[in-house]
């Protein structure tokens, strides 16, 4: 799973047990990236994935904001899950692969 994939994960755990409610503000993205241990640009790809999703919502000036809960985040939710899968069975056939080789070789 990558990093943003990580994050994003997170963070919808937090949403889902209440850590972070609906309307609440969540941490700015460098307090959030120092908290991960990552870049801040790791983080704003899992934030940008939830704003597409429809569970956070950024205000210029004011911050980011979950605006739904992800349960209720419809249909684009499904859709991330399928292509983060899809991501992680490449990279599996792509280790596969090597192992193989590597295998013809030795």
């Amino acid at each position: 799973m990558t990093l943003n994939a990580q994050v994003k994960a997170d963070l919808l755990r937090r949403i889902r047990t209440g850590a972070y409610a609906v309307g609440a503000k969540i941490p700015s993205l460098r307090a959030l990236a120092a908290e991960y241990g990552v870049a801040e640009l790791t983080v704003h790809a899992a934030v940008r994935e939830l704003q597409h999703e429809g569970v956070l919502e950024s205000s210029s000036g004011r911050g980011t904001f979950v605006r739904a809960l992800p349960s209720d985040a419809g249909p684009d939710d499904l859709a991330a899950v399928v292509a983060e899968l899809q991501s992680e069975v490449a990279g599996l056939r792509d280790r596969m692969a090597a192992v193989e080789e590597a295998q013809r070789r030795g």
